[in-house]
């Protein structure tokens, strides 16, 4: 197709016009009824959706499926409180809370149920700047018990009081773990106990439950771990982080990762080795140690965020089905992680976590495996992760060097031919299939190949989209600087924010992908020499300016530097070649005829 300047400020024009009739300043003026209307929907929406956030609850199923039971009141005064199945607490316990510290986390557990409340990590800091807050504020916490009773009610454990004589704060800061346990004693000698082991170092814990003569309660065989609450937004743009967001099920060495946010619960059945929740950077498992789970149960719900309409929050819930095979008493051992999405502190666990993270299609995996070790290795050597990406642009320069260089003859070859090519054209131009024959015949003879040119940017495609994964989904990389305006490498280097969104492009304004729009524009002047083709100079540098300005500011600056990195080495063989810089094209052809 070929592009003129009418047919392309006639694109500009169809454009501009779709924009101006997007933007909410022409729907005002023009439309002023359809205007209020919709801000009037938006407003009803955004108190509806943020009171629909407020009470989420995880959706019941009866027998054995529920992933979070139905609240059981029970009194809490100080005499034994009825709960049900003539179940009876002894008495009733005042809630504790207890609080764990380590170099790496600060936890919170309640005797409310012997849940996890809050989960903090250190190293790493959510959108205010302070520490990470893993688990969404919920009484629901996680790591809650639950089964179906023989009447068919659901407990939910985590309504219960447990007792504890564990310390209100304890501190692991050396090798030795520190244990916390929490016991609920029922009526006649059922007894639930929690018992906790934290480690130093470390970004997961051991939990082991132990449930007492329970068999003539527990019905269907079966008692649940639940993470009922999720994992919270950690950052800035909720969009970017909830595009992440999934439930993961590991059984039988097979992993799931496709769970829907219908509102309805999705059951995974067989040997279950872990179910996991994530978002863009961090993740809660819970694995199985000693025997495996008969039944995963994902449950998925989002809802808009009052304050950023486009932007919904996703909400994982999972639960881990365990056998209950014994009258008297049964055990069962459970590793709990939540943590960063690191590949290599989830491949030491040796049991698959590492597949919770996303490298990409198959074909494209191992250019973003290799992308994420050399920027580790290089890392090791060079602090800052900006001068990595230089010295990796580099690298990559120096390692696509032989085919730019074959890239550069063809062109070369390509433009010597353009006289006989005219000539081809003139003599069989009323005959495109004796043209094409003759044409391909001549680039036979003389060794040329048409596709030459394209090939090191056709390479380049999955080292550029491993590129994008690597610096979108990665933990190494968030937060990471470089320079001034550049404070992380991970998202868009956004300098300002419109009151308005432009069509394909957003509303923030960010640097990176216009500097690499220009050294795209420069590359593309010095390579094409087509007339025909001229339009392409402007178009192609323009999209993708367009389609970049959302991505990652690491991806961009990238790019930049390599267009800067090949306009260098261009320049550099034209000299070396003899090439004044002149593209032979059709027209100086014709007019020295």
């Amino acid at each position: 197709m070929d592009f003129d300047k009418k047919t392309i400020i006639a694109f500009l024009l169809i454009g501009l016009v779709f924009f101006l009739v997007q933007t909410p300043l022409y729907k005002k003026v023009f439309m002023p009824k359809a205007y209020e209307s919709e801000l009037a929907r938006k407003q009803n929406n955004a108190v509806a959706t943020q009171k629909q956030t407020d009470s989420l609850v995880v959706a019941k199923e009866s027998h054995g499926e529920a992933l979070a039971s139905r609240p059981l009141e029970s009194s809490s005064t100080e005499q034994n409180a009825l709960l049900t199945d003539g179940i009876t607490l002894k008495a009733s316990e005042p809630e504790r809370i207890l609080t764990i510290e380590t170099n790496l986390y600060r936890a919170r557990f309640s005797s409310k149920g012997a849940i996890l409340t809050e989960w903090s990590l250190k190293k790493y800091l959510g959108p205010d700047d302070k520490e990470v807050q893993m688990l969404p504020s919920s009484p629901e916490g996680a790591l809650g018990l639950s089964f179906v009773t023989r009447t068919g009610d659901s407990l939910d454990t985590s309504r219960l009081a447990f007792s504890t004589v564990a310390d209100s704060f304890i501190s692991v800061k050396h090798r030795e773990p520190q244990r916390a346990r929490f016991e609920c004693l029922l009526n006649g000698e059922r007894r639930i106990i929690k018992e906790f082991e934290f480690f130093a170092d470390r970004y997961d814990f051991s939990m082991q439950i132990t449930l007492e003569n329970m068999g003539d309660l527990i019905a269907e065989k079966a008692y649940t771990i639940d993470a009922k609450s999720g994992l919270s937004s950690t950052e800035k743009r909720l969009e970017d982080d909830m595009s992440y967001a999934k439930a993961v099920v590991a059984a039988g060495g097979e992993v799931s990762k496709k769970y829907p946010t219908d509102r309805k619960i999705h059951r995974e059945t067989g040997d279950i080795d872990w179910v996991a929740v994530r978002t863009k950077y961090f993740a809660l498992a819970i694995v199985a140690k000693d025997r495996k789970g008969t039944n995963a149960l994902v449950y998925g719900e989002e809802s808009a965020i009052a304050h950023e309409q486009k932007a919904k929050w996703k909400r994982y819930a999972v639960s881990l089905m365990m056998p209950f095979l014994k009258d008297r008493t049964e055990k069962d051992r459970f590793l709990v992680y939540l943590g960063p999405l690191d590949d290599e502190i989830l491949k030491s666990y040796d049991i698959g976590l590492e597949k919770t993270m996303d490298f990409g299609a198959k074909i494209i995996q191992p250019f973003s495996v290799a992308i994420l070790w050399t920027f580790k290795e290089i890392h090791k050597f060079v602090p800052n992760y900006g001068l990595v990406l230089i010295i990796f642009s580099i690298l990559i320069k120096i390692i696509t060097y032989p085919l730019t260089r074959k890239s550069f003859d063809s062109m070369k070859k390509m433009q010597l031919l353009q006289p006989k090519l005219v000539e081809l054209k003139e003599k069989y131009g009323k005959d495109p299939q004796r043209l094409n024959k003759e044409t391909m015949k001549l680039y036979k003879e003389e060794g040329v190949n048409p596709m030459g040119g394209c090939l090191p940017v056709l390479l380049q495609m999955p080292l550029l989209w491993g590129l994008f994964i690597v610096f979108r989904s990665t933990i190494e990389l968030r937060s990471q600087g470089f320079i001034w305006w550049i404070k992380d490498l991970s998202s868009p280097d956004t300098i300002a924010t419109l009151p308005f969104s432009i069509p394909f492009y957003g509303n923030s304004v960010n640097v990176l992908p216009i500097l690499m729009g220009v050294t795209m524009l420069v590359q593309q002047k010095m390579s094409v020499t087509d007339p025909k083709q001229k339009a392409m100079i402007y178009f192609m540098p323009v999209f993708f300016t367009l389609l970049f300005n959302s991505f990652p500011s690491g991806l961009n600056l990238y790019y930049a530097l390599f267009n800067v990195l090949s306009i260098i080495h261009q320049k550099w063989q034209m000299k070396s070649s003899g090439d004044n810089g002149r593209a032979t094209n059709v027209k100086e052809i014709r007019k020295k005829k």
